[in-house]
């Protein structure tokens, strides 16, 4: 418990000086409809955020190729985030359209960036937001934005050069521990002189229990996420696969009360991407 509380410590210490990605407006009093999410829960993502308001034609125009794009990489580590622009509708007549067009992303009334948010003085406006909080592309074009989060999730997924490797280590040991532990794995058999400079922080977490059991679960959520659709003929295969799911998360839901804020934050990540895995079977 006191190494536990230790290793807390030192990793918030850390995360405060690197500056954690802050998200405004993502919470229930702000809720308009779709999927709930929460700051926390993008943390890890790469993040489309579209500012749009219920009085612009092209915003609403937009709004199925939002969905369009949130469907064709949600079983990625990403999300789409609809920031409504406030005073650009009632929050009544908002939720109609969100219903009535079925968005089933997470939108909320002024959500996005809390901090670096882009300059936008034209809606609808997209911004994507990469893993470790860098907005890499802003501007009014669906297909430019598609563009970005593909380089964005290839780039976290598989990194093209060795910078962008310790780009992503350096934020995930400090903020997702169990992702941190799987990559520096990667990392010392790509790289093996170079991940020496790493020796350290990995031997720290490889000696955290929790952290261990926390990859497992990291790894297992995305196996989960990529299993393709079960087709008619395939009742045995999908309901086997439901109780190995099922029995994941109660095995790792005790992750979800970790000393380690870190830890307690990405098993809850991982845990709902599994529930809504199953919700959507």
């Amino acid at each position: 418990m006191k190494a536990n509380l230790v290793l807390a410590a030192a990793l918030a210490a850390l995360a405060g000086a690197a500056g954690a990605v802050e998200w405004k407006n993502v919470d229930e009093d702000h809720y308009l409809g779709g999927r709930r999410a929460s700051g926390g829960y993008l943390r890890g993502k790469v993040v489309l955020v579209d500012r749009w308001g219920l009085k612009c034609p092209p915003c609403r125009a937009v709004l199925p190729r939002i969905e369009e794009i949130w469907q064709s990489f949600k079983t990625k580590p990403f999300v789409v985030i609809g920031g409504h622009c406030p005073g650009w509708g009632a929050e009544e007549d908002v939720k109609k359209l969100i219903a009535s067009v079925g968005l089933t992303y997470p939108v909320y009334e002024g959500a996005g960036l809390a901090v670096g948010e882009p300059t936008f003085n034209a809606i609808p406006f997209l911004y994507v937001v990469d893993e470790t909080g860098k907005v890499v592309y802003y501007g009014h074009e669906e297909r430019n934005a598609t563009q970005a989060i593909v380089s964005a999730l290839t780039d976290m997924e598989s990194p093209r050069s060795l910078s962008q490797w310790t780009r992503f280590l350096d934020f995930e040991i400090e903020q997702l521990p169990g992702r941190a532990y799987l990559r520096l794995q990667e990392f010392k058999k790509k790289f093996p002189k170079e991940a020496k400079a790493y020796d350290v922080q990995f031997k720290r977490l490889a000696d955290q229990p929790d952290v261990k059991k926390l990859s497992e679960l990291v790894a297992f959520s995305k196996k989960a996420k990529d299993i393709r659709p079960f087709g008619p003929k395939d009742k045995t295969k999908k309901e086997k696969f439901e109780k190995m799911v099922r029995a994941a998360i109660a095995k790792y839901a005790p992750l979800k009360d970790a000393d380690n804020q870190w830890v307690a934050q990405e098993a809850k990540n991982a845990i709902a991407d599994l529930t809504w895995t199953l919700a959507a079977l």
